[in-house]
Parts: C-alpha cells; sequence; structure tokens
C-alpha cells in the first residue's frame, strides 16, 4: 500500500528544477489533504479537551460567599427555651445551646425568654444573648395581646384594630382543627372539633404579612409548652379527661372574676357532675348563642344546643374560651368544699357561695344587677 508521504529527497541529490511533471502534482495535492486532515483532527481534539476541562472547572468549582457579621433571629411566642437554643446555635450565635439552656435555668427564666425580632452577631458572648432575650431588647413589629377568657369570635376585633388582613377568617380557622397540629393536652393530643380552648391567651410578636393562620399556630405551640407540666395525672382521681379539664377551666375562666374564687366554682362544677345534676350555667349558654353582654332572654335560655347547661346534663362539648394557667390549675386543684350553688353578690365580681339551695335563693335576691 503506498504511504500517504512519500520520504523527502536528500536535497544534495535532488535534480534540478526544472517543469513539475503530473506527478509533482499530485504528490503536492496529497500533502496538502494530509495536511488538512491532522490540521482538523488536533482542532477537534483541542476543543474536546477544553470542553471537558471547561465541564471539569464547572464542576469542581466553588464560590464562597462572605459570611455575614450579624444575623436576624425571629423568638415566636409560644416558642420555648429548647427551640430558641437550637435556632441560635443553628445560626452560629451560641457555640453550645447546652450551656445557654444551663445558664437561663440558672436565672430562672426559661419560660420567660420574651418574643421579638432580634439581631446578633454571629459568636456574640453569652452574656449578651441571655440579657437581650430576658429583657426584650429586640425589635416586635406587630403586638397582639389576647387575654384570658375570651372565645374565638371576641378575638377577632383585636386582630382586627390591629390591621391585620383577613382577621376574620380567625374564628373560621379556629373551627378547623385539621389544618393545624393539635397541641398535647396531658400528655396526649386530643380529637377535638374545635381549637377552642387550646388557643393559649398571650402576648404575641408577628411579622409583617402575617395572617390569623400564624396567630393560631403560634398559640397552639404556646398552649402545649405552658400547659405541659400542670398537674394533669389529678384528672384521674377527678374523674374527668384532660380535654374535659381544659372545659371546666374555660367555664371557670368566664364565671370567676376574683382570683381566689377560681377553685370554688371548680368545686361547684365537680360536685354537680359527681350528683348528675345539670350544671347550669349561663357562661356556656352565651357562648351557645353569641351574646356576651346584656341580659339574657328567656328565649336565650331554652335555646336548643349542647351548650346549654340548663337543660342539657354534663359539660358542654367544647371549652367555651380559651383559659389561662390559673384557671386551668383550679381546674385540677378545686376547692375541698361541699358548694353546689353560687351567685354574684357584688358589683366587684365577688360570690355567694353554698350548698344549700334555700342559701342561694335567699342570696339571689339580695344580689345586685349584672
Amino acid at each position: 500500500m503506498e504511504p500517504f508521504l512519500e520520504p523527502w529527497p536528500d536535497p544534495e541529490s535532488a535534480p534540478a528544477p526544472g517543469p513539475r511533471g503530473p506527478r509533482d502534482h499530485h504528490r503536492r495535492n496529497r500533502f496538502i489533504t494530509v495536511a488538512v486532515f491532522v490540521i482538523a483532527v488536533l482542532v477537534v481534539i483541542g476543543v474536546g479537551t477544553g470542553v471537558l476541562l471547561s465541564s471539569k472547572g464547572k464542576a469542581t468549582t466553588v464560590t464562597t460567599q462572605p459570611t455575614p457579621a450579624s444575623v436576624e433571629i425571629v423568638v415566636s411566642s409560644g416558642m420555648n427555651a429548647s427551640r430558641v437554643a437550637a435556632l441560635l446555635e443553628q445560626n452560629g450565635v451560641i457555640q453550645s445551646s447546652t450551656e445557654f439552656l444551663r445558664r437561663v435555668e440558672a436565672d430562672g427564666t426559661v419560660d420567660k425568654l420574651r418574643p421579638g425580632t432580634y439581631k446578633f452577631s454571629r459568636n456574640e458572648a453569652l452574656d449578651s444573648v441571655i440579657n437581650k432575650l430576658e429583657k426584650g431588647l429586640g425589635e416586635p413589629n406587630l403586638k397582639a395581646v389576647i387575654p384570658e377568657g375570651l372565645a374565638a369570635s371576641q378575638v377577632v376585633p383585636i386582630l382586627g384594630k390591629l390591621g391585620m388582613a383577613e382577621s376574620g377568617s380567625y374564628a373560621e380557622l379556629a373551627g378547623q382543627p385539621a389544618k393545624f397540629s393539635i397541641p398535647k393536652v396531658g400528655g396526649s393530643q386530643p380529637s377535638v372539633t374545635t381549637l377552642e380552648g387550646l388557643l393559649f391567651p398571650s402576648t404575641y410578636f408577628l411579622q409583617p404579612g402575617d395572617g390569623p393562620g400564624q396567630v393560631i399556630k403560634a398559640q397552639l405551640a404556646a398552649f402545649e409548652s405552658k400547659a405541659a407540666s400542670l398537674q394533669w395525672s389529678n384528672a384521674v382521681a377527678l374523674k374527668v379527661t384532660p380535654y374535659q379539664v381544659v372545659i371546666i377551666a374555660s367555664i371557670i375562666e368566664k364565671e370567676a372574676r376574683v382570683p381566689e374564687e377560681r377553685a370554688k366554682v371548680a368545686a361547684v362544677v365537680y360536685n354537680r357532675l359527681a350528683k348528675g345534676m345539670s350544671l347550669g350555667i349561663d357562661a356556656t349558654i352565651r357562648y351557645a348563642v353569641g351574646k356576651w353582654t346584656g341580659a339574657l332572654t328567656q328565649k336565650d335560655l331554652e335555646v336548643d344546643s349542647p351548650f346549654n347547661t340548663r337543660t342539657h346534663k354534663g359539660l358542654p362539648p367544647s371549652p367555651i374560651c380559651s383559659p389561662g394557667l390559673a384557671a386551668l390549675n383550679a381546674a385540677l386543684a378545686p376547692a375541698k368544699a361541699d358548694y353546689l350553688y353560687y351567685v354574684l353578690i357584688d358589683k366587684s365580681g365577688h360570690h355567694f357561695f353554698t350548698a344549700s339551695y334555700d342559701e342561694f335563693l335567699k342570696a339571689k335576691n339580695q344580689s345586685p344587677s349584672t
């Protein structure tokens, strides 16, 4: 087979230049063809190598972003100290969540860290971090104060005054528990048809754009966090479930106007339940008819509702408002008394308690107008 290139002749033995014949032209054309082919191959190899190197470069090149000198941390209402510690450690504010928790426990502020939006330096001194959280030196964006004893429908105007968009949907969402994570009550999640009673009353710091759903999530988280340490085991001796304790606490919250009377109202509820008596508590009827002020009419008192504790024995099916810790404690530790009745005796909210129906009627006749 004839090679692509013939050996170049020795210059000294080369013949004198003369006219080129057909063989010379053929040789020259063959040389050009082969040269072009070689160059093309080299170009392809070069391009391929360049692409490979480029591809490898893209796969292995790492762009380092500068680490921000400070970090913004949002401490939501209902967030316990453990969650705050984990959040701080994850964002590089503190080095040890364990040491943080040890310090706040020593300070007695485990349950007193203030919600808000905080700016911390990375690896900020632990004393400084704790001081800011204990004193609430953050920047709250929106402060919602939800007091004890309000039904979901009564919270709507509070959110509306804050300018919260769609504040009216708060009560509607409270009736849709499937959309939220139900807090544990006495160690387990109850099966509920409403979030009423589990929406913990407190002060909540919200972010711009937060709506009723965010408020409810914060309240549910706060309930589980704040109520976890209560003496739920007492429910067994009281012959009620933990969720029924919340129902009773909601009644206490609506009925007792003076703190020292909470345990007495609880005693009346338990004593009447034990005797199979109807509770006859007007606050449950007010919940049924949605009438929190003004006198109840005869029509109101006869409303056909499981919340009418004049006509239905036993507890209502769910809480009638959101009780605070004091009312929950009273429901778990009722007064040791045989009271079956109570009636308002002054406009300051004090009641007369008795086990005698006759004494009750006498006090009722002397009761001031509410």
